[in-house]
Order: structure tokens, then C-alpha cells, then sequence
């Protein structure tokens, strides 16, 4: 285990293509952590140049609800970077292998972290990784999105490092032609998200193996189709935002107000008391209120009615 300093307890929570997360106790204030180490060290400039991107980012971040709280960065002994983060419970990858998600649940997954993705686009800070392993939850958050480790700032482009650990699954073509990344990445990547969580796999996949490059390149060009059980309104939001051309997806911002417009169901019909039952008589009796008593009446109740 390596050694962190202030942490105790160590256990391997998760292992990565480049880093290790383990679970930890934070000694000063006794609470658990997660801890993010670098499986590699930092003997390059561009290594560092990496972690210190990520550590930048999820810092800036992390004072959004919805983003995973940074706590700390640091480097071991051994030239290994870390990140303290909060401690989640799991991830929605977990989720959607146990159960696919409704679509209630589905939707407000995708304003929140939508929320997020405007706050960090509004920073400068594209996240380039958004997929189900990277949005978390716990007891007290619902969403958390984590793992800003390809995220980049305005200013930089370095396309080789996201085709280093590119998620092919929730990857817009434009990321396999070398193209500079944009927020519409961020958009393509939440709304195939939502879509396998409702689907139990990812968009267009047949099943749980991966597909050959030049299989998945094919895979853009094939329509992806209603989902069992879920409202046409909300499938057709998540189409808008993987759209093939990067220009024709809304924004973070535009994605969040179009889920927030999405509905899920029927409104509610309008408000009949509930029977009345007159003394001596296992017969109930209906009385109706006219206008203005009904208004009397909802308001001694401390309710609008409509």
C-alpha cells in the first residue's frame, strides 16, 4: 500500500488503466476518504503535466453540488501522485448492471449532471470522460460526477491523451478523428450515459463485448431506436444530444432545460373531495363547494387551487 501522509487503512477500492482508488480514513477529522493514486509515476513533464491538469480541474469543480468534493493533492515518497476525494458508495456502471434505470430517475440523473457540465464549461474545464463509471452517488448526493482526468482547460489541446484512454462507448465520432474536443463531447457522452443506464448497455451495442474500431465507426451511421417502457420525448432529447455533427447538439445548458421540459406524465387532474358521509347513514353523500367557498376552503387548508 502506499504511504499518504495523515491517511490509515488503506484498501484497494477500484484498479484503472492509469490509477489506483483506495479507501481510507483521513486521521485528523476521522472521516473516510477515497484516494485516487497515479499508477505510474511522475517522471515526465507530460505526466505532471497531466495531474496537475486533473488536480486543477476537479479542484475548480468541486464546489459544485453535483461534482465529486476534492479534498487535497499531493505526491508519495515514490513519485506517485494522489487525490483525496469524498467518499461515494458506488457508481451508476454498478447501477445499470443491477437494474436499468426508469425513466424518471434516468432524467433527473441527466439535469443534474448536466448542471455540473455547465458549471465546468463555463469555467473553461471540459470533462472528455463522461460515462456511467464516472457519475457517482451516495447516501446524501444522488449524482456526483468524477474523474476529471481528461478534462482540459480552454486553452490547451492535447488530443493524444484522450485517445490514450478514450471510452469508446460514450465517445462522439469527432473524437476518433483527431478533432479539437468541445463542450458538444461533454453533451455526446452525458446523453449516451442516460441512454445505457435505461438500456443496461451502451447505445448500439449488441452486447457486453466490444466492438472493433472499424465496427464502431459503422455503429455512428445506424439509428438508435426507442427503449422499451420510456416516453418517445426523452429518447428523442438524448438523439438530439448525439448527434453525429458536434454543431447540431445543444449545449449543457440547453440539454438541462430540455430534460427539465421533458414530461413523464399525465398532470395531475383536477382536485374532487373526498365524500362526505352523513350520521346514521352507510351511504356516502358527495357535497360539491361553488366557487368562492371552494376558494374559502383551500385557502383555511393553506393550498392554491388551480
Amino acid at each position: 500500500m502506499p504511504y499518504v501522509p495523515g491517511m490509515s487503512g488503506l484498501s484497494v477500492m477500484a484498479r484503472g488503466g492509469y490509477a489506483t482508488v483506495y479507501r481510507a480514513t483521513q486521521d485528523s477529522v476521522g472521516r473516510e476518504v477515497a484516494i485516487k493514486v497515479e499508477n505510474r509515476r511522475l517522471e515526465s513533464a507530460r505526466d505532471q503535466a497531466r495531474f496537475l491538469r486533473e488536480a486543477r480541474a476537479a479542484g475548480r469543480m468541486s464546489s459544485h453540488p453535483h461534482v465529486v468534493d476534492l479534498f487535497d493533492v499531493g505526491v508519495t515518497v515514490d513519485q506517485h501522485p494522489y487525490l483525496i476525494m469524498e467518499l461515494c458508495d458506488g457508481s451508476y456502471l454498478d447501477r445499470m448492471r443491477r437494474a436499468p434505470l426508469g425513466a424518471a430517475e434516468a432524467r433527473d440523473l441527466g439535469i443534474k449532471i448536466a448542471d455540473a457540465l455547465v458549471h465546468s464549461h463555463a469555467n473553461g474545464v471540459l470533462h472528455r470522460d463522461v460515462k456511467p463509471a464516472n457519475i457517482l452517488y451516495s447516501h446524501f448526493n444522488s449524482a456526483v460526477l468524477a474523474d476529471f482526468g481528461l478534462a482540459v482547460l480552454g486553452e490547451m489541446r492535447d488530443s493524444s491523451v484522450t485517445l490514450e484512454v478514450l471510452t469508446p462507448a460514450y465517445a462522439p465520432p469527432e473524437m476518433f478523428r483527431h478533432d479539437d474536443p468541445s463542450g458538444a463531447v461533454d453533451v455526446y457522452a452525458l446523453c449516451a450515459t442516460l441512454y445505457a443506464v435505461m438500456r443496461g448497455r451502451p447505445p448500439r451495442w449488441e452486447n457486453e463485448g466490444s466492438p472493433s474500431l472499424i465496427t464502431l465507426l459503422d455503429l455512428f451511421h445506424q439509428p438508435i431506436p426507442d427503449l422499451p417502457g420510456i416516453p418517445r420525448a426523452l429518447t428523442d432529447v438524448l438523439r438530439y444530444g448525439m448527434a453525429n455533427d458536434p454543431r447540431s447538439r445543444p449545449t449543457a445548458a440547453q440539454l438541462r432545460e430540455l430534460l427539465t421540459g421533458v414530461q413523464l406524465a399525465p398532470p395531475p387532474s383536477t382536485y374532487v373531495p373526498p365524500p362526505r358521509y352523513t350520521a346514521g347513514d352507510d351511504t356516502p353523500t358527495v357535497h360539491t363547494l361553488k366557487p368562492a367557498k371552494k376558494k374559502w376552503f383551500f385557502g383555511l387548508l393553506g393550498v392554491q387551487n388551480g
